[in-house]
């Protein structure tokens, strides 16, 4: 990893999708983490913070919840991929996101990323 670079968090359990991502966020210069299951995030996020996180609600091992739970309580901004309407999560962890639909153009997801991070 880049010393300078942001670190994004991945989450996606599309394989095709989440390489696809990884080379995008790569080229606009984050050093990206994917992960494809709730239980890899809670692993990678006990021992590692990120500057951003981009979250799909639905992984490999059920839905993202308590991961975005815990991306609001330590302050940690996100981005929601997702094709589900944000309407869908009036209430949840989610509603603290700020949502991209898919399929996004990678200067959506690159400019909702970079508007999240510190100044």
């Amino acid at each position: 990893m880049s010393r300078n670079a942001s670190i994004a968090l991945l989450l996606e359990d599309e394989p095709l999708i989440a390489l696809d991502m990884e080379e995008m966020l790569g080229s606009a210069g984050f050093d990206v983490k994917t992960v494809m299951s709730c239980e890899q995030a809670n692993e990678w996020l006990a021992i590692c913070r990120p500057d951003i996180v981009i979250v799909d609600i639905e992984l490999r091992d059920g839905t993202s919840d308590e991961v975005v739970e815990r991306l609001v309580q330590n302050h940690i901004p996100f981005v929601v991929h997702s094709g589900e309407h944000p309407s869908m999560h009036v209430g949840t962890p989610f509603a603290h996101g700020r949502w991209i639909s898919k399929p996004a153009t990678p200067d959506e997801l690159i400019d909702a990323a970079r508007s999240l991070l510190s100044p």
